[in-house]
C-alpha cells in the first residue's frame, strides 16, 4: 500500500510538472502571437499611413494635369482667333 501511495504521489507530481510546463509553453506562444500581432498591426499603420501619402500626391497631380489641360485649351482657343 505504500508503495502503490508513493508510485501515486510520484505520478501526481510528475503530471503537476508536466501540466506546469506546458501552462509556461502555452503563455510564451501566446506572448508570441502577440508580438507578431502588434507587429503587424506596426506595419499596416504604416502602410497606410504611406497610402494616404500617395493619395494626396496623386490628388495634386490630378489637380496639375486639370489645370495644365484648361491652361492648353485656352492656349489652343488664342491660337484659334489669331
Amino acid at each position: 500500500m505504500l508503495k502503490l501511495s508513493a508510485a501515486a504521489a510520484s505520478m501526481g507530481l510528475l503530471v503537476g510538472c508536466a501540466s506546469q510546463t506546458s501552462m509556461q509553453d502555452l503563455q510564451a506562444e501566446i506572448d508570441d502571437v502577440r508580438g507578431l500581432a502588434d507587429s503587424a498591426m506596426d506595419e499596416a499603420s504604416t502602410a497606410m499611413m504611406t497610402a494616404e501619402g500617395a493619395e494626396t500626391s496623386a490628388a495634386n497631380a490630378n489637380r496639375k494635369a486639370d489645370e495644365n489641360s484648361e491652361k492648353i485649351d485656352r492656349m489652343f482657343e488664342e491660337s484659334m482667333y489669331k
